[in-house]
Protein backbone atom coordinates (compact mmCIF):
# COMPACT_ATOMS: atom_id res chain seq x y z
CA UNK A 1 0.00 0.00 0.00
CA UNK A 2 1.51 3.28 -1.19
CA UNK A 3 0.59 6.52 0.92
CA UNK A 4 0.83 10.23 0.37
CA UNK A 5 0.17 12.09 2.85
CA UNK A 6 -0.31 16.11 2.59
CA UNK A 7 -0.63 17.78 6.66
CA UNK A 8 0.01 21.90 7.14
CA UNK A 9 -1.02 23.99 9.47
CA UNK A 10 -4.35 25.37 9.34
CA UNK A 11 -3.19 28.80 7.47
CA UNK A 12 -0.76 27.51 5.00
CA UNK A 13 -2.35 24.05 3.25
CA UNK A 14 -4.69 25.76 0.45
CA UNK A 15 -1.84 26.22 -2.07
CA UNK A 16 -1.00 23.22 -2.02
CA UNK A 17 -4.38 21.91 -3.12
CA UNK A 18 -2.91 21.43 -7.17
CA UNK A 19 -0.33 19.27 -5.80
CA UNK A 20 -3.47 17.52 -4.17
CA UNK A 21 -5.28 16.56 -7.45
CA UNK A 22 -2.01 15.91 -9.05
CA UNK A 23 -1.25 13.25 -6.96
CA UNK A 24 -4.91 11.92 -6.85
CA UNK A 25 -4.56 11.51 -10.80
CA UNK A 26 -1.50 9.99 -10.81
CA UNK A 27 -2.77 7.73 -7.77
CA UNK A 28 -5.54 6.36 -10.43
CA UNK A 29 -3.39 5.82 -12.76
CA UNK A 30 -1.17 3.67 -10.87
CA UNK A 31 -3.75 1.86 -8.62
CA UNK A 32 -4.68 -1.91 -9.00
CA UNK A 33 -6.35 -2.89 -12.15
CA UNK A 34 -9.60 -4.46 -11.98
CA UNK A 35 -10.28 -7.70 -13.17
CA UNK A 36 -11.56 -8.18 -16.89
CA UNK A 37 -15.60 -7.54 -16.88
CA UNK A 38 -17.66 -11.07 -16.48
CA UNK A 39 -21.25 -12.33 -17.20
CA UNK A 40 -23.13 -12.24 -13.82
CA UNK A 41 -25.97 -14.52 -12.74
CA UNK A 42 -29.18 -13.07 -13.87
CA UNK A 43 -32.41 -12.74 -11.67
CA UNK A 44 -35.15 -14.59 -13.10
CA UNK A 45 -39.10 -12.43 -13.20
CA UNK A 46 -42.51 -13.76 -13.89
CA UNK A 47 -42.00 -13.22 -17.28
CA UNK A 48 -39.72 -15.83 -17.54
CA UNK A 49 -42.14 -18.67 -16.33
CA UNK A 50 -45.07 -20.11 -18.39
CA UNK A 51 -48.43 -20.16 -15.47
CA UNK A 52 -51.13 -18.87 -17.51
CA UNK A 53 -52.93 -22.03 -18.48
CA UNK A 54 -51.95 -23.44 -14.59
CA UNK A 55 -53.20 -20.60 -12.82
CA UNK A 56 -56.50 -19.87 -14.92
CA UNK A 57 -59.01 -19.76 -12.01
CA UNK A 58 -61.57 -17.41 -11.04
CA UNK A 59 -60.66 -14.02 -9.59
CA UNK A 60 -60.45 -13.73 -5.96
CA UNK A 61 -58.65 -11.11 -3.87
CA UNK A 62 -55.06 -11.41 -2.27
CA UNK A 63 -55.25 -12.96 1.18
CA UNK A 64 -55.59 -10.38 4.41
CA UNK A 65 -53.03 -9.89 6.87
CA UNK A 66 -54.73 -12.10 9.18
CA UNK A 67 -56.28 -14.50 6.96
CA UNK A 68 -57.00 -17.19 10.20
CA UNK A 69 -60.00 -14.93 11.28
CA UNK A 70 -61.51 -16.22 7.88
CA UNK A 71 -62.19 -19.52 9.77
CA UNK A 72 -64.95 -17.82 11.84
CA UNK A 73 -63.38 -19.53 15.09
CA UNK A 74 -62.88 -17.40 17.55
CA UNK A 75 -60.65 -19.56 19.48
CA UNK A 76 -58.09 -20.19 16.60
CA UNK A 77 -57.48 -16.33 16.18
CA UNK A 78 -56.08 -16.69 20.02
CA UNK A 79 -54.10 -19.51 19.75
CA UNK A 80 -52.43 -17.71 16.55
CA UNK A 81 -51.79 -14.41 18.60
CA UNK A 82 -50.36 -16.11 21.83
CA UNK A 83 -48.14 -17.85 19.02
CA UNK A 84 -47.14 -14.63 17.06
CA UNK A 85 -46.22 -13.18 20.52
CA UNK A 86 -44.64 -15.94 22.34
CA UNK A 87 -43.25 -18.33 19.76
CA UNK A 88 -39.35 -18.58 20.03
CA UNK A 89 -38.62 -18.74 16.38
CA UNK A 90 -40.28 -15.04 15.86
CA UNK A 91 -37.82 -14.38 18.78
CA UNK A 92 -34.71 -15.28 16.69
CA UNK A 93 -36.31 -13.82 13.23
CA UNK A 94 -36.52 -10.56 15.68
CA UNK A 95 -33.06 -10.74 17.01
CA UNK A 96 -31.78 -10.69 13.03
CA UNK A 97 -33.70 -8.41 12.23
CA UNK A 98 -31.64 -5.73 15.29
CA UNK A 99 -28.56 -7.39 14.42
CA UNK A 100 -29.06 -6.44 10.54
CA UNK A 101 -29.87 -2.77 11.90
CA UNK A 102 -27.07 -2.45 14.01
CA UNK A 103 -24.95 -3.67 10.65
CA UNK A 104 -26.55 -0.71 8.81
CA UNK A 105 -25.97 2.18 11.60
CA UNK A 106 -22.44 0.66 11.89
CA UNK A 107 -22.02 0.87 7.44
CA UNK A 108 -23.47 4.23 7.58
CA UNK A 109 -21.05 6.15 9.97
CA UNK A 110 -18.56 5.11 7.36
CA UNK A 111 -20.45 8.06 5.36
CA UNK A 112 -19.65 10.68 8.07
CA UNK A 113 -17.13 12.64 9.64
CA UNK A 114 -15.94 10.78 12.60
CA UNK A 115 -14.27 12.99 15.32
CA UNK A 116 -12.57 12.09 18.89
CA UNK A 117 -11.60 13.75 22.19
CA UNK A 118 -7.91 12.45 23.41
CA UNK A 119 -5.73 13.81 26.49
CA UNK A 120 -2.69 12.57 27.95
CA UNK A 121 -0.48 13.07 30.61
CA UNK A 122 2.51 12.02 31.73
CA UNK A 123 6.10 12.43 33.21
CA UNK A 124 9.53 11.81 30.93
CA UNK A 125 12.90 12.11 31.80
CA UNK A 126 14.49 13.01 28.28
CA UNK A 127 18.07 11.33 27.06
CA UNK A 128 20.70 13.98 26.69
CA UNK A 129 22.64 11.15 24.28
CA UNK A 130 19.83 10.98 21.60
CA UNK A 131 17.63 13.57 19.71
CA UNK A 132 18.84 16.94 20.74
CA UNK A 133 22.33 18.23 22.17
CA UNK A 134 22.91 17.87 25.97
CA UNK A 135 22.93 21.45 26.20
CA UNK A 136 19.01 21.58 24.77
CA UNK A 137 18.22 18.57 26.87
CA UNK A 138 16.11 19.59 30.10
CA UNK A 139 17.19 18.03 33.16
CA UNK A 140 15.35 16.20 35.71
CA UNK A 141 11.41 14.88 35.22
CA UNK A 142 9.25 16.92 33.68
CA UNK A 143 5.39 17.01 32.81
CA UNK A 144 3.88 16.48 29.24
CA UNK A 145 0.75 17.54 28.31
CA UNK A 146 -1.62 17.16 25.77
CA UNK A 147 -5.24 17.29 24.53
CA UNK A 148 -6.89 17.21 21.17
CA UNK A 149 -9.99 17.18 19.52
CA UNK A 150 -9.19 15.08 16.22
CA UNK A 151 -11.46 14.67 12.72
CA UNK A 152 -11.28 11.84 10.06
CA UNK A 153 -13.63 12.01 7.21
CA UNK A 154 -13.02 9.54 4.33
CA UNK A 155 -13.63 10.85 1.05
CA UNK A 156 -15.95 8.51 -0.19
CA UNK A 157 -14.89 8.75 -3.80
CA UNK A 158 -15.57 5.69 -5.73
CA UNK A 159 -18.93 4.76 -3.20
CA UNK A 160 -17.29 2.31 -1.40
CA UNK A 161 -18.68 2.93 1.69
CA UNK A 162 -21.76 3.77 -0.03
CA UNK A 163 -21.97 0.20 -1.87
CA UNK A 164 -21.62 -1.08 2.01
CA UNK A 165 -24.37 1.13 3.41
CA UNK A 166 -26.30 0.18 0.49
CA UNK A 167 -25.26 -3.81 1.07
CA UNK A 168 -26.33 -3.42 4.78
CA UNK A 169 -29.57 -1.91 4.24
CA UNK A 170 -30.89 -4.16 1.91
CA UNK A 171 -29.97 -6.55 4.18
CA UNK A 172 -31.46 -4.87 6.58
CA UNK A 173 -34.84 -5.31 4.83
CA UNK A 174 -33.66 -8.78 3.75
CA UNK A 175 -33.85 -9.64 7.62
CA UNK A 176 -37.44 -7.89 7.86
CA UNK A 177 -38.78 -10.18 4.79
CA UNK A 178 -37.50 -12.65 6.91
CA UNK A 179 -39.36 -11.91 10.03
CA UNK A 180 -42.14 -11.68 7.94
CA UNK A 181 -42.11 -14.78 6.43
CA UNK A 182 -41.28 -16.85 10.33
CA UNK A 183 -44.78 -15.36 10.79
CA UNK A 184 -46.38 -16.40 8.05
CA UNK A 185 -45.04 -20.47 8.56
CA UNK A 186 -46.00 -19.75 12.28
CA UNK A 187 -49.72 -18.58 11.96
CA UNK A 188 -49.93 -21.32 9.04
CA UNK A 189 -48.52 -24.01 11.21
CA UNK A 190 -50.72 -23.28 14.20
CA UNK A 191 -53.92 -23.38 11.66
CA UNK A 192 -52.82 -26.62 10.35
CA UNK A 193 -52.00 -27.90 13.84
CA UNK A 194 -55.69 -26.78 14.87
CA UNK A 195 -57.73 -28.10 11.72
CA UNK A 196 -55.58 -31.60 12.50
CA UNK A 197 -56.78 -31.26 15.77
CA UNK A 198 -60.49 -30.74 14.17
CA UNK A 199 -59.68 -33.79 12.24
CA UNK A 200 -58.17 -35.41 15.12
CA UNK A 201 -62.13 -35.17 16.32
CA UNK A 202 -64.44 -36.00 14.18
CA UNK A 203 -62.13 -39.21 13.76
CA UNK A 204 -62.39 -39.58 16.99
CA UNK A 205 -66.74 -39.46 16.87
CA UNK A 206 -65.93 -41.95 13.80
CA UNK A 207 -64.40 -44.25 15.98
CA UNK A 208 -66.98 -43.63 18.43
CA UNK A 209 -69.46 -44.88 16.13
CA UNK A 210 -68.21 -47.80 15.27
CA UNK A 211 -67.71 -49.57 18.57
CA UNK A 212 -71.55 -48.88 19.04
CA UNK A 213 -71.75 -50.50 15.63
CA UNK A 214 -69.69 -52.99 16.50
CA UNK A 215 -70.88 -53.55 19.91
CA UNK A 216 -74.30 -54.01 18.54
CA UNK A 217 -73.22 -56.71 16.00
CA UNK A 218 -71.80 -58.56 18.67
CA UNK A 219 -74.62 -58.71 20.98
CA UNK A 220 -76.94 -59.59 17.58
CA UNK A 221 -74.42 -62.55 16.76
CA UNK A 222 -74.44 -63.62 20.26
CA UNK A 223 -78.05 -63.34 20.74
CA UNK A 224 -78.59 -65.68 17.11
CA UNK A 225 -75.59 -68.29 18.52
CA UNK A 226 -77.55 -68.73 21.29
CA UNK A 227 -80.83 -69.45 19.26
CA UNK A 228 -78.91 -71.77 17.42
CA UNK A 229 -78.71 -69.65 14.28
CA UNK A 230 -74.73 -68.56 14.38
CA UNK A 231 -71.66 -70.25 15.43
CA UNK A 232 -69.14 -69.69 17.92
CA UNK A 233 -66.46 -68.52 15.09
CA UNK A 234 -68.96 -65.98 13.41
CA UNK A 235 -69.52 -64.67 17.29
CA UNK A 236 -65.69 -64.52 18.31
CA UNK A 237 -65.21 -62.68 15.28
CA UNK A 238 -67.46 -60.00 16.40
CA UNK A 239 -65.79 -59.92 19.57
CA UNK A 240 -62.30 -59.30 17.70
CA UNK A 241 -64.01 -56.50 15.93
CA UNK A 242 -65.37 -54.74 19.10
CA UNK A 243 -62.10 -54.87 20.67
CA UNK A 244 -60.38 -53.94 17.46
CA UNK A 245 -63.19 -50.58 17.31
CA UNK A 246 -62.49 -50.08 21.00
CA UNK A 247 -58.63 -49.97 20.25
CA UNK A 248 -58.79 -47.36 17.61
CA UNK A 249 -61.05 -45.21 19.62
CA UNK A 250 -57.97 -44.78 22.58
CA UNK A 251 -55.64 -44.22 19.80
CA UNK A 252 -57.90 -41.67 18.59
CA UNK A 253 -57.79 -40.29 22.33
CA UNK A 254 -54.23 -40.61 22.49
CA UNK A 255 -53.27 -38.53 19.15
CA UNK A 256 -56.09 -35.70 20.69
CA UNK A 257 -53.40 -35.85 23.94
CA UNK A 258 -49.99 -35.40 21.29
CA UNK A 259 -52.00 -32.76 19.20
CA UNK A 260 -52.94 -30.71 22.05
CA UNK A 261 -49.22 -30.87 22.69
CA UNK A 262 -47.87 -29.69 19.56
CA UNK A 263 -50.32 -26.80 19.59
CA UNK A 264 -49.26 -25.97 23.28
CA UNK A 265 -45.49 -25.87 21.76
CA UNK A 266 -46.32 -23.96 19.02
CA UNK A 267 -47.52 -21.25 21.12
CA UNK A 268 -44.41 -21.27 22.74
CA UNK A 269 -46.13 -22.69 25.93
CA UNK A 270 -46.22 -25.70 28.46
CA UNK A 271 -48.22 -28.47 27.96
CA UNK A 272 -51.21 -27.64 30.08
CA UNK A 273 -51.69 -24.83 27.72
CA UNK A 274 -53.48 -27.56 25.40
CA UNK A 275 -55.38 -29.39 27.64
CA UNK A 276 -57.17 -25.91 27.28
CA UNK A 277 -58.07 -25.73 24.00
CA UNK A 278 -61.36 -26.91 23.35
CA UNK A 279 -62.93 -28.96 20.45
CA UNK A 280 -62.59 -26.84 17.05
CA UNK A 281 -65.36 -25.30 15.43
CA UNK A 282 -63.80 -24.29 12.06
CA UNK A 283 -66.45 -22.47 9.42
CA UNK A 284 -64.94 -22.99 6.03
CA UNK A 285 -67.14 -22.86 2.88
CA UNK A 286 -65.32 -20.87 0.44
CA UNK A 287 -64.55 -21.43 -3.03
CA UNK A 288 -61.90 -22.19 -5.12
CA UNK A 289 -59.98 -19.26 -6.76
CA UNK A 290 -56.42 -17.16 -7.15
CA UNK A 291 -55.49 -13.50 -8.02
CA UNK A 292 -55.18 -11.98 -11.11
CA UNK A 293 -52.02 -11.44 -12.54
CA UNK A 294 -50.48 -13.76 -9.76
CA UNK A 295 -47.41 -14.65 -11.46
CA UNK A 296 -46.09 -10.91 -11.75
CA UNK A 297 -47.69 -9.75 -8.38
CA UNK A 298 -45.86 -13.27 -6.25
CA UNK A 299 -42.67 -11.65 -6.42
CA UNK A 300 -43.45 -8.53 -3.95
CA UNK A 301 -46.74 -10.87 -2.35
CA UNK A 302 -44.06 -13.71 -0.42
CA UNK A 303 -41.88 -12.78 2.00
CA UNK A 304 -39.58 -15.56 1.23
CA UNK A 305 -38.95 -14.46 -2.49
CA UNK A 306 -38.78 -10.89 -1.23
CA UNK A 307 -36.01 -12.01 1.10
CA UNK A 308 -34.22 -13.49 -1.09
CA UNK A 309 -34.24 -11.22 -3.87
CA UNK A 310 -32.89 -8.44 -1.12
CA UNK A 311 -30.11 -10.47 -0.41
CA UNK A 312 -29.35 -10.76 -4.31
CA UNK A 313 -29.08 -7.31 -4.12
CA UNK A 314 -27.05 -7.06 -0.78
CA UNK A 315 -24.58 -9.09 -2.74
CA UNK A 316 -24.44 -6.86 -5.72
CA UNK A 317 -23.93 -4.25 -3.50
CA UNK A 318 -20.81 -5.91 -1.69
CA UNK A 319 -19.69 -6.95 -5.62
CA UNK A 320 -19.17 -2.83 -5.81
CA UNK A 321 -17.61 -2.40 -2.42
CA UNK A 322 -15.09 -4.92 -3.48
CA UNK A 323 -14.69 -3.02 -7.07
CA UNK A 324 -13.88 0.50 -5.65
CA UNK A 325 -11.14 -0.66 -3.06
CA UNK A 326 -9.18 -1.39 -6.33
CA UNK A 327 -8.83 2.61 -6.07
CA UNK A 328 -7.29 5.31 -4.16
CA UNK A 329 -8.73 5.69 -0.65
CA UNK A 330 -8.79 9.82 0.08
CA UNK A 331 -8.73 10.63 4.27
CA UNK A 332 -9.27 14.03 5.29
CA UNK A 333 -7.95 14.38 8.93
CA UNK A 334 -7.57 16.99 10.76
CA UNK A 335 -6.48 17.97 14.68
CA UNK A 336 -6.72 20.98 16.96
CA UNK A 337 -5.49 20.99 20.76
CA UNK A 338 -2.63 22.30 23.28
CA UNK A 339 0.38 20.52 24.21
CA UNK A 340 3.29 21.41 26.50
CA UNK A 341 6.37 20.60 28.40
CA UNK A 342 5.27 21.02 32.08
CA UNK A 343 1.39 20.45 32.78
CA UNK A 344 0.94 23.10 33.96
CA UNK A 345 1.97 24.78 30.79
CA UNK A 346 -0.74 23.61 28.47
CA UNK A 347 -3.71 26.00 29.24
CA UNK A 348 -1.28 28.99 28.64
CA UNK A 349 -1.01 31.06 25.55
CA UNK A 350 1.60 29.60 23.22
CA UNK A 351 0.32 26.17 23.77
CA UNK A 352 -2.13 25.28 21.05
CA UNK A 353 -1.57 23.56 17.86
CA UNK A 354 -3.17 22.52 15.14
CA UNK A 355 -2.80 20.21 11.72
CA UNK A 356 -5.31 19.61 8.70
CA UNK A 357 -4.42 17.82 5.61
CA UNK A 358 -5.46 14.72 2.97
CA UNK A 359 -3.96 11.51 3.03
CA UNK A 360 -4.59 8.79 -0.15
CA UNK A 361 -3.08 5.59 0.07
CA UNK A 362 -3.34 3.23 -3.09
CA UNK A 363 -2.80 -0.09 -3.28
CA UNK A 364 0.04 -1.23 -5.71
CA UNK A 365 1.05 -4.81 -5.25
CA UNK A 366 -1.35 -7.06 -2.58
CA UNK A 367 -0.64 -10.56 -3.78
CA UNK A 368 -4.00 -10.67 -5.66
CA UNK A 369 -5.48 -10.15 -2.22
CA UNK A 370 -8.04 -7.69 -3.55
CA UNK A 371 -8.64 -9.84 -7.14
CA UNK A 372 -9.43 -13.03 -4.68
CA UNK A 373 -11.92 -10.65 -2.53
CA UNK A 374 -13.61 -9.71 -5.12
CA UNK A 375 -14.00 -12.93 -6.81
CA UNK A 376 -15.19 -13.97 -3.68
CA UNK A 377 -18.13 -10.90 -3.42
CA UNK A 378 -19.00 -12.27 -7.33
CA UNK A 379 -19.00 -16.22 -6.11
CA UNK A 380 -21.53 -14.74 -3.42
CA UNK A 381 -24.10 -13.02 -5.80
CA UNK A 382 -24.03 -15.64 -8.53
CA UNK A 383 -24.97 -18.12 -5.00
CA UNK A 384 -27.73 -15.23 -3.82
CA UNK A 385 -28.96 -15.13 -7.29
CA UNK A 386 -29.29 -19.17 -7.46
CA UNK A 387 -30.81 -19.27 -4.09
CA UNK A 388 -33.55 -16.65 -5.50
CA UNK A 389 -34.44 -18.69 -8.41
CA UNK A 390 -34.70 -21.44 -6.62
CA UNK A 391 -36.90 -19.80 -4.30
CA UNK A 392 -39.35 -18.11 -7.00
CA UNK A 393 -39.82 -21.49 -8.69
CA UNK A 394 -40.70 -23.32 -5.46
CA UNK A 395 -42.98 -20.23 -5.02
CA UNK A 396 -45.01 -21.15 -8.48
CA UNK A 397 -44.77 -24.78 -7.72
CA UNK A 398 -46.40 -23.82 -4.21
CA UNK A 399 -49.36 -22.44 -5.99
CA UNK A 400 -49.95 -24.70 -8.93
CA UNK A 401 -49.63 -27.88 -6.32
CA UNK A 402 -51.87 -26.31 -4.71
CA UNK A 403 -53.77 -25.01 -7.64
CA UNK A 404 -53.98 -29.02 -9.02
CA UNK A 405 -54.97 -30.63 -5.46
CA UNK A 406 -58.04 -27.94 -5.35
CA UNK A 407 -59.68 -28.36 -8.25
CA UNK A 408 -60.07 -32.21 -7.73
CA UNK A 409 -60.80 -31.82 -4.09
CA UNK A 410 -64.52 -30.93 -5.21
CA UNK A 411 -64.89 -33.96 -7.13
CA UNK A 412 -63.51 -36.14 -4.58
CA UNK A 413 -65.58 -34.58 -1.78
CA UNK A 414 -68.43 -35.39 -3.90
CA UNK A 415 -67.80 -38.47 -4.67
CA UNK A 416 -67.16 -39.39 -0.81
CA UNK A 417 -70.32 -37.62 0.39
CA UNK A 418 -71.91 -40.14 -2.21
CA UNK A 419 -70.02 -43.24 -0.91
CA UNK A 420 -71.57 -42.56 3.07
CA UNK A 421 -74.44 -42.01 1.53
CA UNK A 422 -74.71 -45.31 -0.57
CA UNK A 423 -72.85 -47.39 2.41
CA UNK A 424 -74.76 -46.23 5.35
CA UNK A 425 -78.10 -47.73 2.71
CA UNK A 426 -76.09 -50.85 2.35
CA UNK A 427 -75.16 -51.11 6.04
CA UNK A 428 -79.21 -51.07 6.90
CA UNK A 429 -80.20 -53.49 4.04
CA UNK A 430 -77.32 -55.54 4.57
CA UNK A 431 -78.85 -55.98 8.86
CA UNK A 432 -82.27 -56.06 7.57
CA UNK A 433 -81.28 -59.13 6.02
CA UNK A 434 -79.36 -61.11 8.31
CA UNK A 435 -81.51 -60.54 10.86
CA UNK A 436 -84.04 -62.29 8.00
CA UNK A 437 -81.47 -64.87 7.47
CA UNK A 438 -81.04 -63.39 3.49
CA UNK A 439 -77.31 -62.36 4.78
CA UNK A 440 -74.40 -63.94 6.76
CA UNK A 441 -72.38 -62.64 9.41
CA UNK A 442 -69.57 -62.22 6.41
CA UNK A 443 -71.84 -59.91 4.74
CA UNK A 444 -72.39 -57.77 8.00
CA UNK A 445 -68.66 -57.63 9.07
CA UNK A 446 -67.79 -56.58 5.04
CA UNK A 447 -70.23 -53.40 5.81
CA UNK A 448 -69.19 -52.49 8.75
CA UNK A 449 -65.80 -52.29 7.34
CA UNK A 450 -66.52 -50.27 4.37
CA UNK A 451 -68.76 -47.92 6.32
CA UNK A 452 -65.88 -47.32 8.39
CA UNK A 453 -63.55 -46.21 5.42
CA UNK A 454 -66.18 -44.37 3.74
CA UNK A 455 -66.35 -42.20 6.82
CA UNK A 456 -62.50 -41.74 7.52
CA UNK A 457 -62.17 -40.87 3.83
CA UNK A 458 -65.08 -38.72 3.95
CA UNK A 459 -63.46 -36.79 7.33
CA UNK A 460 -59.80 -36.53 5.67
CA UNK A 461 -61.20 -34.94 2.51
CA UNK A 462 -63.20 -32.25 4.46
CA UNK A 463 -60.33 -31.68 6.59
CA UNK A 464 -58.14 -31.20 3.55
CA UNK A 465 -60.17 -28.26 2.11
CA UNK A 466 -58.72 -26.12 5.38
CA UNK A 467 -55.94 -27.87 4.88
CA UNK A 468 -55.59 -26.81 1.37
CA UNK A 469 -56.65 -23.42 1.75
CA UNK A 470 -54.11 -22.61 4.86
CA UNK A 471 -51.83 -24.19 2.25
CA UNK A 472 -52.69 -21.65 -0.41
CA UNK A 473 -52.68 -18.58 1.75
CA UNK A 474 -49.15 -19.00 3.02
CA UNK A 475 -48.56 -20.21 -0.78
CA UNK A 476 -49.87 -16.26 -1.52
CA UNK A 477 -48.27 -14.75 1.07
CA UNK A 478 -50.54 -14.69 3.43
CA UNK A 479 -50.82 -10.77 3.23
CA UNK A 480 -47.63 -9.69 3.10
CA UNK A 481 -46.50 -6.54 0.46
CA UNK A 482 -43.42 -5.86 -0.24
CA UNK A 483 -42.47 -2.13 -3.20
CA UNK A 484 -40.23 -3.53 -5.83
Amino acid sequence: MFMLQNNALLTGWRPRRLALVVACAAAVSACAPLPPQRDAAQMKTAADFATSATFAAPAVAWPADHWWQAYGDAQLNVLVDEALQASPDLATARARLDSAEAAGVVAGAALKPQVSANGSLSDQKLSSNYLTPKAFTPSGTHGYGQATLDLSWELDFWGKNRAALAAATSEQEARRAELAQSRLVLAASVADAYNELARLYAAADTAQAMVTVRDTTAKLFAQRYANGMETLGSVRQADARLAQAQGQLVQMQESLALQRNRLAALLGAGPDRGLRIARPTLNFARGYGLPSALAADLLGRRPDVVAARLLAQAQASRVDAQQAAFYPNVNLSAMVGAQSLGIGMLTKPGSSMASVGPAISLPLFNGGRLKGQLRGAQAAYDEAVASYNGTLTRALQDVADNAASRQALDARLQRAQEAVLAVRDAHRIVRERYQGGLATHLDVLTVEDTLLDSLTALTDLQSRSVTLDVALNRALGGGYQAAL
